[in-house]
């Protein structure tokens, strides 16, 4: 969901260039200033992991960044512009400048309010001349995103109001219910503890259990994940007092769109201040593998996932191997799809996502596939995008209450990934 706008305007340039008079509309009245094209701004913000919900699409919209220019060395901008609300010509002093884009709104914890944030690099306004071009703004994520889930037998168990109250140091904080799937930001700061404390009913024990993990980092996208334990580690119903919750987390820097860890979080059973080492932790090294990365908030592989028929789904696989993938398939594992039925839709249970061919009958499914959201001719690429929410939906519509499964496996020269998306409808 990566945007760039990068636009040529050849038309205003050879107006602007063509001008020699006074009365011309593009002619400064102040033989002092400047002019710099809006169209000399290129903005883009990282990356597929954040969707913004409260937009018409899902898309990035370009119209609502807040556009500055700001003169060197200042920090306070001179004239400042919603992009879709920006004339198509800012006349300037002469000077050097920084344009500042945003999008959101930087606060202390908030449901699904990512802030994004870049400058460009200095440039020149000269009298009486055009600045057409600008070396283009990368706006990133400033804050930290929180995700939380729990695996198929906690939720079995944990009463209906039973939520997850998830702070950064001693800040104000969101309380992240059972049926909660939306991301919460939460503004960086110097205190860099994440705490979340589950607190509900499990099997009539109340339980109140407290994790945390030191050196968050802005720009970062924390996949919580609570789970259950009965005594002695047993799966089984328990006594009160005798039941708690374990969490791990899963890491993705959504800047740079690569996992970074995946880990525990630091058991404390304590309520941290702020974190005393700031120091980020060294994260596992997890060999370089492919990997399928969730970009769709609240998608878990390998767990059961609660969807509804409008729940956006996408994901995709990653390979850092040269030569990319030797191998991508999907097999689909469902009571109603099965096998013949799916042959009878033109599809496979098996599918093959770097030949596109059919194993049934040697037929080429390519144009079905991506009628469908799945990437097709992934032979020898190194990233391969999946969005099946349409799919998902007719499944919703077709098989309400059933379970979906998609075994996907992914294979290039440096190894082999497999992982199950769980779709509970």
């Amino acid at each position: 969901m990566k945007i760039r706008y990068c636009m040529f305007a050849l038309a205003a340039a050879s107006l602007l260039m063509g001008a020699c008079s006074k009365e011309h509309p593009f002619i400064p009245d102040n033989t002092s200033e400047g002019q710099v094209l809006k169209t000399a701004l290129d903005v883009s913000a990282s990356n597929e992991n954040i969707q913004i919900t409260r937009a018409a699409s899902a898309d990035y919209n370009l119209n609502d960044f807040n556009i500055a220019f700001v003169p060197d060395g200042n920090s306070t901008s001179l004239k400042s512009f919603k992009y879709g609300e920006m004339p198509d010509v800012v006349n300037l002093p002469a000077g050097k400048y920084t344009v500042t884009a945003s999008y959101g709104e930087e606060r202390v914890a908030e449901w699904e309010n990512p802030y994004f944030s870049g400058v460009s690099e200095v440039f020149e306004v000269a009298p009486m001349e055009i600045t057409s071009f600008i070396e283009p703004i990368e706006c990133s994520l400033q804050n930290i995103k929180v995700t939380v889930e729990y695996n198929s037998e906690l939720l079995a168990m944990m009463g209906s109001d039973a939520y997850v109250e998830v702070k950064v140091g001693d800040n104000s904080g969101l309380n992240f219910s059972k049926s909660e799937r939306r991301a919460g930001y939460f503004r960086h700061t110097e205190e860099t503890t994440l705490v979340a404390t589950f607190h509900g009913e499990i099997n009539g024990a109340n339980v109140v259990e407290t994790k945390s993990y030191k050196g968050v980092q802005k720009g970062c996208w924390y996949k919580l994940t609570f789970k259950y334990h009965g005594p002695n580690g047993s799966a089984l119903g328990a006594a009160a007092g005798s039941v708690s919750v374990d969490a791990s987390v899963d890491v993705d820097d959504v800047n740079g769109d690569v996992t970074i860890a995946d880990d525990e979080p630091l058991d404390d059973n304590e309520r941290p201040g702020s974190g005393d080492d700031p120091t980020p932790p060294t994260p596992p090294d997890t060999g370089n593998d492919p990997q399928f990365i969730a970009v769709s908030s609240g998608l878990i592989f390998d767990t059961p996932w609660n969807v509804s028929g409008d729940t956006p789904c996408k994901f995709k696989a990653v390979s850092t191997a040269e030569g990319g993938f030797t191998e991508l398939t999907c097999d689909i594992v469902s009571n109603s799809l099965t096998p013949s039925s799916l042959f009878d839709l033109g599809l496979s249970s098996h599918l093959d996502l770097v030949s596109g061919i059919r194993p049934e009958d040697g037929a080429s499914i390519n144009d079905q596939l991506s009628s469908l959201g799945f990437p097709v001719n992934m032979g020898g690429k190194s990233e391969a995008v999946f969005d099946i929410t349409g799919f998902m939906g007719l499944m919703a519509v077709q098989f309400p209450g059933e379970r979906q499964e998609f075994h996907l496996h992914a294979k290039d020269a440096n190894g082999v990934k497999d992982v199950v998306l769980i779709l509970q409808f």
